[in-house]
């Protein structure tokens, strides 16, 4: 699944970064490890900025080995079963790209209608013992591919319509219910756009 993702030039949001001022967010990639615009169901009003990377109590350094959470393994992993119905999010980016080991080739996946990618995801917020800092973080959840994907990749990012956003994040719903909600509505394969992408490395 997706290690590189293309954040885009959201003029329409401000981003509160971790010291309370905000910004607008320029076009930029973005890998594991890089801050990204997320919207959680415990400040769901605002936009802000969280590491792509889960990590653990037990992690003493920072990685991304927890960029990705399969929907099928949301109940029986530990680390993403103690999230799930409490921790909710979504990832705002405009594109992410896929390398296909067998073609060689990397693709560029975009919305069709040219709209952003708003992905499921789980957070958390990580203690650097080290520093003493607090660390916002957060993993996407992928899904088995739909019939476009399927052509380049076996797994993709769980694509959320925007008007389904605010069920992913709505605090009063389970973790079932939410995640129901989400397996019942994939991303249907025209609403993709996917074309090779012969700068990215």
């Amino acid at each position: 699944m997706c290690g590189h993702v293309e954040i885009g030039e959201q003029k329409d949001i401000k981003i509160i970064k971790r010291d309370g001022s905000s910004y607008t967010a320029k076009t930029a990639g973005g890998n594991p490890g890089s801050m990204l615009p997320v919207v959680t169901d415990a400040m769901p009003s605002k936009v802000q900025e969280f590491r792509w990377g889960l990590l653990t109590g037990d992690d003493d350094k920072i990685h991304s080995k927890n960029k990705h959470a399969r929907i099928e393994s949301l109940f029986t992993v530990p680390l993403w079963r103690q999230e799930v119905g409490r921790r909710h999010c979504v990832v705002r980016i405009q594109a992410f790209f896929e390398y296909n080991k067998t073609q060689n080739i990397t693709y560029k996946i975009e919305r069709a209608d040219g709209q952003p990618f708003y992905i499921a995801g789980l957070w958390d917020v990580w203690l650097d013992v080290k520093t003493n800092v607090l660390l916002p973080t957060f993993v996407m959840i992928t899904l088995p591919p739909n019939r476009a994907m399927a052509e380049i990749h076996d797994r993709m990012p769980a694509i959320l319509e925007r008007g389904d956003v605010k069920t992913w994040i709505n605090g009063s719903l389970s973790g079932p219910e939410r995640v129901n909600a989400l397996r019942s509505k994939p991303c249907l394969p025209e609403y993709l756009k996917i074309s090779v992408h012969k700068d990215h490395n």
